[in-house]
């Protein structure tokens, strides 16, 4: 099977080997930027060492908040189903596979979970945990795991990326300034058709950094009933990265609008009242 994933040429070749000489371990932890591919590289894997696609394979399970049940945690729940999985013995084989995307976002609960089965591994099972924050991860599961680090994609294979897709001229020069390397992203946004979407909440946001107090009440009430808001505020984020150059006061608005991602994922607190007031204070 041929590698889909664009770059990454190292880290195929050292799981390409791996898999040849069926020596995979039991666990890995993939690290690096956010909706860069890890996940995409990772599906990728358990195709080519059990040569056989992801769709509807029996021994590949992926685990990962419930995001479209308004869930943004990993619960021990979804860990014993995990170990379920792997007492299993493989149904094609030759291993059975488990990614967990998003690994930082375990309970504590998860995690001491998740810690048991990473001391007692079952043969032929494989762990493939990929996060953008390692620092979060229990340091007792991150030296169980074998870390792959990732890097952001260079302009050219953005470019390279990009111009095998039929883009509009003004949605191509968006996506690439927006992108920053995130071909993940890139794929998300291209696969759910979601240029629209993308250009017309960042222009909507950008009016609102010029409008006034009742223009920014109105319209954290509107993303606040858009069940989509997170991705609706890392689109602002990406968007006023890009354009940190020319944003005033770029650098407190990105750390007002980076505080705002990091809060909303946690469900206790009041969403609408933190985009009120990062809205107000921008």
């Amino acid at each position: 099977m041929t590698w889909n994933t664009i770059g990454f040429s190292q880290q195929k070749k050292y799981f390409e080997k791996l898999i040849k000489e069926e020596s995979l371990s039991h666990a890995y932890l993939l690290t690096g930027p956010e909706m860069i591919g890890k996940l995409m590289l990772a599906k990728e894997i358990t195709a080519k060492a059990n040569s056989r696609e992801l769709e509807n394979n029996p021994d590949v399970t992926i685990v990962a908040p419930r995001v479209e049940e308004g869930e943004t945690k990993i619960y021990i729940e979804d860990i014993r189903d995990v170990k379920s999985f792997l007492s299993l013995k493989p149904y094609f084989g030759p291993y059975k596979f488990v990614i967990i995307n998003d690994a930082d976002r375990l309970t504590p609960e998860a995690s001491n979970g998740l810690l048991k089965a990473l001391e007692e591994p079952n043969p032929k099972s494989v762990l493939i945990l990929i996060t953008n924050k390692p620092k979060q991860l229990l340091s007792t599961i991150q030296s169980r795991c074998q870390e792959v680090s990732f890097q952001s994609h260079d302009s050219k294979t953005i470019s390279e990326f990009l111009a095998e897709k039929k883009i509009k001229k003004e949605d191509l020069v968006l996506l690439t300034a927006m992108a920053q390397g995130r071909i993940g992203w890139l794929n998300q946004i291209l696969e759910s058709k979601e240029i629209t979407k993308l250009r017309s909440s960042v222009e909507e946001f950008q009016k609102v950094l010029n409008g006034g107090l009742t223009d920014r009440m109105l319209y954290a009430k509107k993303i606040f009933e858009n069940e989509s808001y997170p991705r609706v505020i890392a689109s602002w984020i990406y968007w006023a990265y890009a354009n940190k150059s020319t944003l005033p006061n770029s650098s407190a608005t990105l750390g007002q609008l980076s505080r705002l991602h990091s809060l909303i994922n946690q469900p206790q607190l009041n969403h609408r009242l933190l985009l009120e007031n990062t809205l107000i204070n921008l």
